[in-house]
């Protein structure tokens, strides 16, 4: 059977049992991989061969990552650090700035911690906020939605983007760099210009009973002595960031000597992510007291099994479609249709993660699919993996679970839930899309594109 018409059968029943039948992802991705490999008349020893050479590529391209990651992650959030950077945030903008506060703190804490963990760990601060300010809760939820969700999807080291870049060759610190390029004016336009304007549609703000909040306003923004500083939560989250970025900017300029050796040994994102899950652990400890370092290393790295399994059986299913001739025939479709390269990615990862609901699933996929395409055809491995990162951004539907994330914990309806998650996800990728069209105008002289 053609590889496109496999394909296409196999993810109509892949979201059928993941939608319909409720499979975990792990396995349904797992028993895709192995289904599309039977209907193409794939020999079964190649098949043997394929699925684990793909899970053991996606666990040495960002296993490491993803443990070292999540146990970062929860240094901050178990000891409070990332409470208090939200609040330091409103303190440095101000009140009246505080949607812009939000934006910013979701747009940096989703870099280095889940979307999931870091939502949950805002959403009380979100409810406060609003009870004091009355303003209204659908552009608070916009704010701190969109900033969390553009980088969790196009900012490593979160695992979509890191896989994304590891399949198309691209440098990890380049790509960070351009991904915060290209999320930062559509965290903006949509995470607080929008947001205001949704909230001033909808402001219910009633002055004397603000009055009567300042006292708990005061309250709930000041430090907390029991917790880390603001800004020592700030220099444990840009801590790794700066490593990993600083050794792809120097090696622009220096390419051999033991300078060079250290500082791109250190840079490496499994050594950055390692010695900042270190220095968070200790940095931290004192305000853990009744944690070990190392037991809290142990019992993080347990709840990180879901996780890689998820994410290897998403490698399983890219090497099995990467094994057939599916990139050449999609060469051969654009070619007949005229479809902008930069689309494709985009479309695809749109439509997987809408039916799916798995923004990680949906880069996997994508990029299995339009990454070689994409490069074929001379774009730059980073506008092609951003294209597929900005299109799994764009499509939070009431098939992913982050879309009931502010009904579960902002006390919002169905109704609200799409003007909070689904339209901004949509702008903000359509924005970050128009963005990275206008860098792959100019990427043949922009630094770290090829």
């Amino acid at each position: 059977m053609a590889p496109l018409l496999a394909f296409a059968i196999v993810f109509v029943i892949l979201l059928v049992a993941l939608i319909k039948l409720k499979i975990t992802p792990s396995v349904g991705l797992f028993a895709a991989a192995i289904l599309f490999g039977i209907m193409v008349g794939m020999p079964m020893s190649d098949i043997l061969n394929t699925l684990p050479a793909g899970f053991a590529n996606m666990m040495k391209s960002i296993g490491l990552l993803i443990i070292f990651g999540s146990i970062f992650g929860d240094f901050l959030g178990k000891s409070g650090a990332t409470e208090e950077l939200a609040k330091g945030m409103v303190r440095l903008f101000g009140k009246k700035n505080d949607l812009l506060a939000l934006n910013l703190v979701g747009f940096i804490l989703s870099i280095p911690i889940y979307f999931g963990c870091a939502y949950i760990m805002t959403a009380p601060l979100v409810n406060a906020l609003q009870k004091i300010s009355r303003k209204s809760m659908k552009g608070y939820v916009i704010a701190i939605f969109t900033g969390l969700m553009l980088t969790h999807s196009c900012v490593a080291p979160t695992p979509g983007p890191l896989a994304v870049a590891g399949q198309v060759g691209a440098s990890v610190g380049w790509f960070i760099i351009w991904g915060i390029v290209v999320c930062l004016p559509a965290s903006l336009l949509i995470g607080w210009l929008f947001a205001n304007f949704v909230a001033s549609k909808d402001d219910k703000k009633k002055a004397h009973e603000a009055m009567q909040e300042i006292l708990s306003d005061e309250e709930l923004l000041a430090p907390d002595p029991t917790k880390p500083s603001a800004l020592m939560a700030f220099g444990l989250v840009i801590f790794p960031i700066v490593l990993i970025v600083f050794a792809s900017i120097f090696s622009l300029f220096v390419s051999e000597g033991p300078v060079y050796t250290v500082v791109s040994f250190i840079g490496n994102s499994n050594i950055a992510l390692f010695i900042a899950m270190l220095v968070a652990g200790y940095s931290l400890h004192k305000y853990m007291p009744d944690t070990k370092v190392m037991d809290f290393i142990d019992e993080s790295a347990n709840r990180t099994g879901n996780v890689l399994l998820i994410v290897g059986a998403g490698g399983c299913f890219a090497a099995m479609l990467g094994a057939t001739t599916m990139s050449e025939d999609l060469v051969a479709i654009m070619s007949a249709t005229n479809m902008p390269v930069i689309l494709l990615g985009f479309l695809l990862a749109f439509f997987i993660r809408a039916a799916v609901g798995s923004a990680t699933a949906a880069m996997l996929t994508g990029i299995a699919i339009a990454g070689p395409v994409c490069v074929a055809a001379g774009m730059s491995p980073i506008v092609a993996g951003l294209s597929v990162c900005l299109g799994a951004n764009a499509a939070t539907f009431p098939t992913d679970v982050t879309f009931w994330f502010p009904s579960q914990y902002n006390g919002l309806d169905t109704k609200d839930c799409i003007l909070t998650t689904t339209v901004p996800s949509v702008l903000s990728g359509l924005v970050g899309l128009a963005v990275l069209a206008l860098l792959n105008a100019f990427s043949g002289v922009l630094p770290g594109m090829f």
